[in-house]
């Protein structure tokens, strides 16, 4: 019968110059966003199709929700 062998995983460590630049990319990520959603409030036409869709999706969401 052969012995099984235990191996210990250990955790991969995350050094701090990667945590830094994941940082770095999470808040250039979030300023993209945030730019991004400023030319959506300016554009009105796309603006009124956001808030149609969301209807849309709050209509049936409640339909889900009533249905139960």
């Amino acid at each position: 019968m052969a012995s099984k062998k235990k191996t210990s995983k250990s955790t991969p460590t995350v050094s701090a110059a990667s945590k830094s630049e994941m940082r770095k990319w999470e808040i250039e990520s979030a300023l993209s966003t945030l730019k991004r959603a400023e030319e959506i409030r300016k554009d009105s036409k796309m603006m009124n199709d956001v808030k149609k869709m969301a209807q849309e999706q709050i209509k049936m969401l409640g339909g889900m929700v009533k249905g139960k």
